[in-house]
């Protein structure tokens, strides 16, 4: 995390222009010429591992270790939503600042208001359409995320993370205080877990000057050193306020944040800078919430088809073809270097 990185200025860029391919609010039909692929590792990790677990979800043979926790506790699922926030925040204040060089002030707001409210609406109305109630899920706490995020990119990192730290403190004061949770069947938390969400954005934020530099740097021991420490914290708060991801608990943000600062600054090393190749996961992260959506409509499929009480090797083969379902489509997609930008 670079301590030294100055807070945007709230002024008009050098040009106001944008190039009509730069314009589509949500989609990109080009790939860009500067790529960060460990951010694409990253999340078609994340992306790979919830289409997996979550269609496993609702079958009795299933082992618990491989569904999401219903209560206090962490499990293997549980890591994968805040492993994709973070690499959305890394990304987030790096495409930000491009908007702002090449639009300006005003458009690149706009832009990125737009972009993330839509993202929320067609989560939490798109998905009336397919449950029949309003829900909140995946789409609309990232919409909902990233509103909250944007103010935060003006401040200095140092401000930033002690401003979001502390809302993330008062989510969690308000939750032991008995503030209902909604939409706690979801396991995101609801509206008010944005603030616990946004800390992890708003650290992951303050990598996107450090890694431009693509080589290995002393630099990176504060991030090494930050997510070990907060893995500890986190180990150590769960004594007391366990993990649970439906209430999205303080333990369960900053024990996922320090973790996933890790597994990210691995990643980069790897994939940035020694340029190893792990195809699936980097074909998945170009478009993850496209592969995601389809899952979810397969994944419903799958339950309308296959008995609850399945053998596990009948829901392990169904799940696996559900993969590589989703796997075809991202190839393609990508071929065509079609994306649904976050």
């Amino acid at each position: 995390m670079a301590q030294r990185e100055a807070p945007l200025p709230p002024v008009i860029a050098e040009s106001s222009f944008i190039s009509p391919r730069e314009e589509r609010l949500l989609f990109r039909l080009y790939e860009p010429e500067e790529r960060f692929l460990s951010l694409d590792f990253l999340r078609g990790g994340a992306i790979f591992f919830m289409v997996l677990l979550n269609a496993l979800y609702f079958y009795e043979a299933v082992p618990p270790w491989l569904k999401h926790d219903p209560d206090d506790g962490l499990t293997l699922p549980d890591i994968g939503v805040p492993i994709f926030l973070f690499a959305l925040g890394v990304a987030y204040r790096i495409s930000f600042e491009r908007w702002l060089k090449k639009a300006g002030f005003q458009k690149a707001i706009v832009h990125f208001v737009l972009r993330y409210l839509v993202l929320w609406a067609f989560g939490f109305f798109g998905e009336l359409m397919v449950f029949g109630h309003f829900t909140w899920g995946v789409l609309a706490a990232i919409g909902a995320v990233g509103l909250y995020c944007l103010p935060f990119l003006f401040l200095p990192p140092s401000a930033r993370l002690i401003l979001s730290f502390l809302l993330l403190l008062a989510y969690q004061g308000a939750i032991a205080a008995g503030i209902p949770v909604y939409f706690i069947q979801d396991g995101l938390g609801g509206p008010l877990a944005t603030f616990a969400w946004g800390f992890v954005v708003i650290l992951a934020s303050n990598c996107s000057t450090w890694i431009k530099e693509r080589s290995i740097q002393k630099k990176m021991l504060l991030p090494l050193a930050a997510g070990i420490a907060l893995v500890a914290l986190g180990l150590l708060l769960a004594s007391f306020l366990p993990f649970n991801k439906h209430k999205v608990s303080l333990s369960y943000i900053i024990f996922t944040t320090g973790l996933s600062l890790i597994i990210f600054l691995f990643s980069f090393i790897l994939i940035d800078i020694w340029k190893i190749k792990v195809p699936v996961f980097i074909i998945l992260g170009k478009n993850p919430l496209i592969i995601y959506m389809l899952s979810g409509v397969l994944t419903l499929g799958l339950k309308a088809i296959t008995p609850l009480n399945a053998s596990l090797t009948i829901i392990f083969i169904e799940s696996f073809i559900i993969l590589m379902i989703n796997y075809a489509i991202a190839s393609l997609l990508a071929h065509l270097k079609i994306s649904l930008r976050v």
